[in-house]
């Protein structure tokens, strides 16, 4: 007899997290690839619960998505409007409620609102899903996620190699800007997420070679994408991420330095990027 525990699971929440990473660049409302990933999220997190045994969900955790989710809730109940008006200006009261003036809305936008809200709950519910598995399944989530970047980050290589930018359109109900995403900014933050499970990969997994050409990938990346907030962020991570995780492992100080060498080398491209009179002052970017 087979005691083997089942992998349906992990496999089941990995296969979601890459069409995500694959199909969830938009940013327009109402998109159908947005639905499908909520769905999809819903249904497996819930295919995992159905499962009589789990690892035990931690209450912090728990209590904090549930705060996370009353606070967007908040902001669609009808509240006195005398609370709004001298906290805000005119133009952002926000929408009376029911055609009355007595009662407003926290949210500006009502209907985007809950369409977030139905975002934050199919993402509490993944999240809490994939913290019912073991810790070896957790790691194991690991390859999804590089698989779906490497597409992301393929894609952008062949944008930026190119000497016009191009935009896919027709194959998502997005326009394609950058990577797979239509924004280069949510692809510039993508990158940035991704570098400490690189570090992580290269320092702990005893592959330091390919973590390596993973970092310098994503860091070249950055500066192709031309996000300077991502730039910025995605140098103080790696900083960070080498940081720590170097004081974990057994990394030997020669390979740290290497790093530290070609993060120097990223500062000065970073540098580049950012031009203080580029920046929008009117409002305050800088």
């Amino acid at each position: 007899m087979n005691d083997r525990p089942s992998e349906w699971d992990k496999y089941l929440l990995g296969t979601v997290f890459f069409v995500s990473l694959l199909i969830g660049g938009g940013t327009a409302s109402g998109l159908y690839t947005d639905t499908l990933i909520e769905v999809a999220a819903i249904v497996s997190a819930a295919a995992v619960f159905s499962q009589t045994a789990g690892q035990r969900i931690p209450r912090p955790v728990l209590w904090l998505l549930v705060f996370a989710v009353a606070l967007t809730v908040l902001q669609i109940v009808p509240l006195p409007a005398a609370i709004f008006n001298r906290l805000r200006p005119e133009l952002l009261l926000g929408n009376p409620w029911a055609g009355e003036s007595r009662f407003r809305f926290v949210s500006v936008g009502v209907g985007r609102t809950v369409e977030c809200l139905l975002y934050l709950l199919a993402t509490a519910a993944f999240f809490l899903a994939v913290l019912r598995l073991r810790a070896e399944q957790v790691s194991a989530l690991l390859p999804f996620f590089f698989i779906g970047v490497i597409c992301n980050g393929l894609a952008g290589a062949i944008q930026y190699s190119l000497s016009e930018d191009v935009a896919i359109k027709g194959l998502l109900p997005f326009t394609i800007n950058a990577g797979l995403f239509a924004n280069r900014n949510h692809f510039a933050a993508l990158l940035f997420v991704s570098i400490p499970f690189v570090v992580y990969h290269g320092l702990f997994r005893g592959r330091l070679l390919s973590g390596s050409l993973g970092l310098v990938t994503l860091l070249l990346l950055l500066l192709a994408a031309g996000s300077r907030a991502g730039v910025l962020i995605g140098l103080a991570i790696t900083v960070l991420s080498v940081i720590f995780l170097s004081a974990r492992s057994r990394a030997s100080g020669f390979s740290v330095l290497l790093i530290f060498v070609g993060l120097s080398i990223y500062t000065m491209g970073a540098w580049t990027k950012i031009d203080v009179e580029a920046i929008d002052p009117a409002f305050g970017r800088g």
